[in-house]
C-alpha cells in the first residue's frame, strides 16, 4: 500500500515524466483487516455489469478485496436462477404496468436482470483482481418480490399490518409456511453454488416490529418451540436457515439482527455485519461472532457528503464526510480485536436512476474506508486525512466511460 501510493499518487502523478529514484530497502506492510469490502445494492437500481466491474478495478486501486453484492430486495430478484425462474422473469422489472412498483420512483418502468453467465463473467473479473465475491439473498424481511411471486410464503390468515421501513405492507416470509423452506433453500442452494467464494449473506434486517403476531401458524409455531416474540421466530428462523446453508458448505453472513432471539439466533459460524453503529458489532463479537463493521454514520456511501441542499443523497443515517469515514477506530474495544475481522462501504441505490451517479458518492470516501482497512488507529485523525489525500491524484476513469 505503501509503494503504490508512492508510485501512482502525489509528484509523480502530476509529472509521469519525471525520474523517481527509490532507494533499496525492504518495506514490511500488511493490511489491518482481512477483510476489505464494498456493498453495492442492485436490486433497487439495475446497474449494467460494466459498471460493476468498474467498481471491481476501482477497488483493486484501492485494496479492498470483498465485494458485496446485493441483487435481491423487496424490489427485484436479479439473478436468473433456474430453480425459480418466475421469481426474476416476473420482478426485475419495476414501474407502471408491473407487478412491483418501483421504490421513490415516478412510475418509469426500469430494471434488468443478470444472467448465470453475466455473473460468472464478474465473479471471474473479480478474482483476477484478488477480489472475492459474497452474494446477498434477502431473509425474512425485505422480500415482497418473494411474497408476491409466491403468496404461500404468507399466512393467508394473518391479519397483522405491520408496514417496513420503506412502507412496504406484507414483505416479510412466514417461516410456518412449508413454501417458505422450499422456497429459500432452493434459493440458497443455487446461489451458493454458483459463487466460489464459500460465503453467502442471508440479510436479515428491518423486521418490522411485531410481525408474525398476527398469523396463527406463527404463534401455533411459537409455542411448540417455547418463542415468546418476533426477535425469538426471527432468531429460529435464521439458525434453520444458516444450518442448511453450512451443510452445503457455505458460511452463513447475516446483518446485525441475526444474533437477536432466545437462543443466541444465527450460530452456525456465521459473519455478522454491524449497520446500524458498532454496538450490535461490539455485542455480537462478545457473544462469540465474527464481526465485520459497516456503520452507516461512517461507511454508507449512499449518505450525502454534507447538509448542503444541493448535496445529492439521504441523510437518515447521517451526513457522512471523508473525516466521518475516517474518525471512528473499527475496534472500539479491545476485548473484541480478534472478532473484528473487517470494515465495509456499502452503496445503496433507492434514489439512483443512472449508474454514473456512483462515482461522486463513493470517491472520495472509499479512499477513507481503504486507510481505515489498512491503516491502524495510532495516528491521529489528520494524519490519516493527509494518507487519504495523497490519493486524490490517482487517475480513474470507469472504462465503461471509454466503450
Amino acid at each position: 500500500m505503501i509503494l503504490w501510493r508512492a508510485v501512482l499518487c502525489g509528484g509523480h502523478a502530476a509529472n509521469p515524466a519525471a525520474t523517481w529514484p527509490l532507494p533499496c530497502g525492504i518495506l514490511h506492510d500488511v493490511p489491518r483487516f482481512g477483510w476489505r469490502g464494498q456493498h453495492l445494492d442492485t436490486a433497487r437500481h439495475y446497474y449494467h455489469p460494466d459498471t460493476i466491474c468498474d467498481l471491481l478495478d476501482l477497488m483493486a486501486l484501492l485494496k479492498l478485496n470483498r465485494f458485496h453484492w446485493h441483487f435481491a430486495d423487496d424490489e427485484a430478484f436479479r439473478l436468473e436462477i433456474d430453480c425459480l425462474p418466475e421469481l426474476w422473469q416476473k420482478t426485475v422489472f419495476c414501474g407502471e404496468g408491473q407487478l412491483l412498483p418501483a421504490l421513490f420512483s415516478e412510475g418509469l418502468v426500469t430494471g434488468g436482470s443478470y444472467s448465470k453467465d453475466t455473473a460468472r463473467m464478474i465473479i471471474a473479473h473479480a478474482k483476477a483482481l484478488n477480489i472475492e465475491v459474497m452474494p446477498e439473498i434477502e431473509t425474512p424481511a425485505h422480500a415482497i418480490a418473494i411474497t408476491h411471486v409466491f403468496p404461500n410464503t404468507r399466512d393467508p390468515a394473518d391479519n397483522g399490518a405491520e408496514v417496513s421501513v420503506q412502507g412496504y405492507q406484507g414483505n416479510v416470509l412466514n417461516p410456518a409456511q412449508p413454501e417458505t423452506w422450499e422456497v429459500i433453500n432452493a434459493i440458497a442452494t443455487e446461489v451458493g453454488a454458483l459463487f466460489p467464494f464459500g460465503h453467502l449473506h442471508l440479510g436479515c434486517d428491518e423486521l418490522p416490529e411485531g410481525t408474525w403476531m398476527g398469523s396463527p401458524m406463527a404463534r401455533d409455531l411459537m409455542a411448540r418451540e417455547g418463542l415468546e416474540n418476533t426477535h425469538d421466530l426471527q432468531g429460529w428462523t435464521m439458525e434453520r436457515i444458516a444450518a442448511q446453508v453450512a451443510q452445503n458448505g457455505q458460511r452463513p453472513c447475516a446483518w446485525e439482527e441475526a444474533a437477536q432471539g432466545k437462543n443466541g439466533g444465527i450460530g452456525h459460524g456465521a459473519i455478522l455485519f454491524s449497520w446500524t453503529g458498532q454496538g450490535p458489532g461490539v455485542a455480537a463479537a462478545r457473544a462469540g461472532y465474527d464481526v465485520v463493521m459497516t456503520p452507516a454514520q461512517h461507511t454508507y456511501f449512499d449518505m450525502a457528503h454534507s447538509d448542503d441542499p444541493d448535496d445529492w443523497g439521504a441523510s437518515w443515517a447521517a451526513f457522512v464526510s471523508l473525516t466521518d469515514t475516517l474518525a471512528w477506530n473499527p475496534v472500539p474495544n479491545p476485548d473484541i480485536a480478534d472478532r473484528v475481522i473487517g470494515v465495509q462501504g456499502a452503496f445503496w441505490s433507492e434514489f439512483t436512476t443512472q449508474d454514473a451517479q456512483i462515482w461522486p458518492m463513493l470517491m472520495p470516501r472509499m479512499l477513507g474506508l481503504a486507510v481505515k482497512a489498512w491503516q491502524s488507529d495510532d495516528l491521529p485523525p489528520d494524519d490519516l486525512i493527509r494518507l487519504a489525500r495523497g490519493h486524490f491524484l490517482v487517475p480513474f476513469t470507469p472504462a465503461s466511460a471509454t466503450r
